[in-house]
């Protein structure tokens, strides 16, 4: 083998590690942000086949759910309350402005506010898009389940 063939092997074997690296590095993150996402897993030490150890990261949950998961309760009793005290500052505004206020998108708050108004604690003028929100006569309930009375 000349030293021109042996030095082409050389830097294709290179090449080739380098990208398997990349590519196993690409798999990883991709699976530590999903675990991530899920359950809030920490990845922190990566070892690569034969012991060598990869370019290890922490990976923390970003705070964010898979889509179509619920909300945990106290997430929506959190804003639950932040919505309630916005509305008690600025009585008026469509949800929109709460939003923008608040940094929420309209589907975050939905569930939120549909508690606000059953509880009486916020009361709405307007339909649709043009409705504005108003504290009520109400105070918010602490969300969870009703118990029902036993028969005697």
């Amino acid at each position: 083998m000349t030293d021109l063939e042996q030095r082409l092997n050389e830097l294709v074997s290179s090449f080739v590690n380098d990208i398997s690296k990349l590519a196993r590095q690409a798999a990883l993150d991709t699976l530590s942000q999903a675990l991530a996402g899920v359950g809030g897993t920490v990845i922190t030490d990566l070892r690569l086949p034969g012991g060598r150890r990869g370019r290890g990261k922490a990976v923390l949950a970003a705070g964010r759910r898979p889509k179509g998961a619920k909300r945990a309760p106290e997430e929506i009793e959190q804003l639950k309350e932040q919505v309630h005290a916005h509305i008690k500052e600025h009585p008026g505004e469509r949800i929109e402005q709460i939003n923008a206020h608040l940094g929420t998108s309209t589907a975050e708050l939905s569930l939120p506010l549909k508690k606000l108004i059953s509880d009486g604690a916020v009361r709405t003028e307007g339909d649709r898009r043009a409705t504005k929100y108003f504290p009520g006569e109400g105070t918010p309930r602490a969300t969870g389940r009703k118990r029902r009375k036993k028969k005697d």
